[in-house]
């Protein structure tokens, strides 16, 4: 097989380096709950029940719930992203591509039967700038103030209580 001119391409894509950034973000939550009964939660129908200001426009699901290539928008941190579920396994995993004009974010989220009443959430999301104000984007953030945790506090919150936690301000853009 004739690989000449990939071969050409990575060569001159490895000497100009990497042009945009990445952040990987990692969050672990225990609930108190069953996987069950807080996957459901992981869905952009469902997130209306527990997170204050969340709104999204449901473009395609079958179900209007949480499934396998189900599309979504929302305007996320005053970003209007377009969501595409890619992987998906009920009560156990549920991953997300997300583009925004700036940033590309793929969120992994697995949740772990703890086999005692209990579970555990682990996040990985991995944020890429797609342009130059995507890098300046990256470059401004801190690991103290990513929103992550936020929203699974927020999460944890709606699990223990059943009621909503108040998000700080800036969290969606309440147009």
């Amino acid at each position: 097989m004739n690989t000449v001119l990939s071969d050409k391409k990575v060569l001159e894509m490895k000497t100009q380096g990497v042009q945009y950034a990445r952040r990987v973000i990692t969050h672990r939550q225990k609930f108190q709950t069953t996987p069950d009964k807080l996957f459901p939660l992981l869905c952009p129908t469902t997130e209306y029940d527990w997170m204050e200001g969340w709104h999204c426009e449901l473009i395609y699901s079958q179900s209007s719930y949480q499934e396998y290539n189900a599309i979504f928008k929302t305007n996320y941190f005053n970003m209007d992203e377009t969501w595409v579920v890619s992987h998906f396994e009920p009560n156990r995993i549920i991953e997300f591509v997300r583009v925004a004009e700036h940033v590309s974010v793929k969120v992994d989220a697995r949740i772990t039967d703890n086999l005692d009443g209990t579970c555990e959430g682990n996040w990985i999301i991995y944020v890429t700038a797609l342009t130059p104000e995507g890098n300046e984007m990256l470059k401004q953030m801190k690991p103290e103030n990513e929103p992550i945790g936020i929203l699974i506090d927020a999460l944890d919150h709606y699990v223990k209580y059943d009621t909503i936690k108040s998000l700080p301000d800036g969290v969606f853009n309440k147009k």
